[in-house]
């Protein structure tokens, strides 16, 4: 009977043992899990600081294109002007 009590003390120990690495387990597999998915946060803030980046240099290009743009149409008027006028004073 002294052989029986240690065996069953054993064979506890092994489940409690048993037990708490599927605990350890599965809790290990949450934090990956975790890990996986503060880093897709991270990339997604990335990705949404780089857009804005891009997205702000487009509208200082835009800008400088309208800019550009109206300097031509005025360029363009006087220029029209000055052939009219010159069209004018020849005919």
């Amino acid at each position: 009977m002294s052989k029986t009590v240690p065996n069953d003390s054993v064979q506890q120990a092994a489940k409690r043992l048993s037990q708490a690495l599927e605990q350890l387990e599965t809790k290990a597999e949450q934090l990956v899990t975790r890990l996986r998915d503060a880093r897709n946060v991270g990339d997604v803030d990335e990705d949404r600081a780089r857009l804005a980046s891009e997205l702000d240099e487009a509208r200082s290009r835009a800008s400088s294109m309208e800019d550009a743009a109206a300097e031509a149409r005025t360029a363009l008027d006087a220029a029209i002007r000055d052939v009219q006028t010159a069209l004018g004073e020849g005919g």
